[in-house]
């Protein structure tokens, strides 16, 4: 009969989830996609005064004026590239057809992957920045063994929402 094939072992055996994958500086990240939206390939960005570095500008996405957040800065801002010569994308969340109170654009290098993991503890989350730890609910580890940290963006937004309240 043979082996049977490891990936379908693994997806008969393992309740996973779905979400979007995207690499932020050094950061693989997935966000489920209840929250996630859509991917933006095009955007023009408007600077905010004063803003917090990783506070990246505002896009406009289909009427809706939105925060741009670069996260590699926020989590790592001693890490962050500064001069990435690669596309870069939006990854638009929480943004439903009614409101876009709570909705964010997150910018993000390289192309989305679409993850169908498995939720995994996280098992070594005093060796992320305090930032990145605070937003982690663990490690979403897919079929290819590939390992994103799983992503609260419930919590990352009311975090965010509380940093520039203080400005």
């Amino acid at each position: 009969m043979g082996d049977p094939n490891p990936a379908d072992h693994y997806e008969k055996t393992t309740r996973l989830k779905l979400a979007q994958g995207i690499i932020c500086g050094s950061w693989a990240l997935a966000f489920s996609f209840d929250w996630s939206r859509q991917i933006v390939d095009r955007f023009e960005l408007s600077a905010i005064p004063k803003a917090p570095a990783w506070l990246a500008g505002a896009v406009n996405v289909e009427g809706n004026v939105l925060p741009v957040v670069d996260l590699a800065q926020y989590f790592s801002p001693e890490l962050a590239n500064f001069g990435q010569t690669t596309q870069q994308r939006l990854l638009v969340g929480g943004l439903t057809h009614t409101d876009a109170e709570d909705a964010v654009a997150l910018v993000f290098s390289s192309l989305p992957m679409q993850l169908n993991y498995a939720h995994q503890e996280l098992t070594y989350a005093s060796a992320l920045p305090p930032r990145l730890r605070e937003v982690c609910d663990g490690i979403a580890l897919d079929g290819n063994g590939r390992n994103f940290l799983e992503i609260n963006p419930q919590r990352l937004i009311a975090i965010l929402a509380d940093e520039l309240s203080l400005l």
